[in-house]
């Protein structure tokens, strides 16, 4: 049994508001639904530590610029490694919004996109006045395009391979543009 010289529990709001003054702090031993107000009080009077800055991402992001939904699948498995990740889009206009929105690693561009081409991408990225004006363009090369290589190559893109893709020659390219990847098993 409990006697009557016990500590009797004070809850905030309930007995101890007629007992106690109006500007008088709840007991340090007060409880409310989220745990002890003393604890709270602490929590909030300790100085507030600075955000920790995100680490750098651990996979390579390749941006994947090519219309045709067949290309598109066999990048996505040529490429496919737990150290890579691709973002596909299906023309040139989605890659440059892409390319504001998102850092990127590496761009493989088809030359021949609908809305904005792959010249007008290379031409937008390279006079663009941004941290990744300097980001490397593989071009994917039909063999109608092969002559503009040349040109192409003098506007700023960085490595073409012609397609149809081959899985070696692919790795090659993208092992010399992203030296990190060397042991990724591409």
């Amino acid at each position: 049994m409990r006697s009557s010289q016990a500590k009797k529990p004070v809850w905030p709001f309930v007995e101890a508001a007629a007992d106690a003054p109006a500007d008088a702090p709840p007991p340090e031993d007060a409880f409310d639904s989220f745990g002890p107000i003393s604890d709270i009080r602490k929590a909030l009077n300790r100085p507030v530590k600075p955000p920790v800055s995100q680490a750098p991402h651990d996979f390579t992001r390749i941006l994947v610029a090519e219309d045709d939904a067949y290309h598109r699948r066999v990048l996505r498995m040529l490429l496919s490694s737990p150290r890579v990740s691709i973002i596909e889009v299906e023309d040139g206009q989605a890659a440059v919004d892409l390319l504001a929105l998102r850092s990127f690693d590496a761009v493989l561009l088809d030359l021949t996109l609908p809305l904005m081409t792959g010249e007008d991408v290379i031409r937008w990225v390279r006079r663009s006045l941004t941290p990744w004006a300097d980001i490397p363009i593989l071009g994917l090369v039909e063999d109608s395009m092969k002559p503009e290589v040349g040109r192409m190559m003098s506007m700023g893109m960085t490595d073409w391979t012609a397609k149809p893709l081959a899985r070696h020659h692919l790795a090659d390219k993208i092992v010399h543009l992203l030296p990190g990847l060397y042991d990724a098993a591409l």
